[in-house]
């Protein structure tokens, strides 16, 4: 159980099992769909790591400097063995295609890090996070199905392998 502290404002004890809930919702649909979903392994791996750190800080306080080098770790696993990484932010200034180089896997830590925690802010808040994710990644999933990523795979995870914005080798 989840008690107030100065860094958690809610009232009463409040169950930690949000994100365990979500993760074993994702395991198990992993573990059912029939297709190929690319660095399914990563992507459980990585996500299982984040899950633990986040059960740990939850019952221990963990610092803020041991989970911020952990979700790095975890960004960069990602990058280095998924070869997933920020390549190119696309056309979004016109004509020409702005393509980071090596900053690309800066701003991929970046995001990957921002994303990690400003998803982790809203789970305390019963429901929202949810809620929140589906609207995210159906935004996303019509972003991508647009762009012409219309296979159920691609659908899944959000992966695209002909989307300019991200590099997979």
């Amino acid at each position: 159980m989840d008690k107030p502290n100065f860094r958690k404002r809610h009232q009463g004890l409040i169950p930690l099992v949000g994100g365990i809930s979500v993760y074993a919702g994702i395991c198990f649909t992993f573990g059912i769909v029939d297709y190929y979903i690319p660095h399914a392994s990563l992507y459980l791996a990585c996500a299982g790591v984040l899950v633990f750190i986040g059960a740990l800080d939850d019952r221990f306080d963990i610092s803020v400097k041991i989970r911020a080098t952990i979700q790095a770790a975890v960004g960069i696993v990602m990058m280095v063995f998924g070869k997933l990484y920020l390549s190119s932010l696309g056309y979004i200034f016109g004509s020409w295609e702005m393509v980071l180089g090596p900053f690309g896997y800066f701003l991929t830590l970046f995001a990957v890090w921002a994303a990690i925690n400003a998803f982790n802010m809203v789970d305390g808040i019963d429901g929202l996070l949810g809620g929140l994710s589906c609207v995210s990644f159906a935004a996303i999933g019509m972003i991508l199905w647009f762009d012409g990523a219309n296979q159920p795979r691609n659908l899944v995870l959000c992966d695209d392998r002909r989307h300019p914005a991200i590099h997979h080798a």
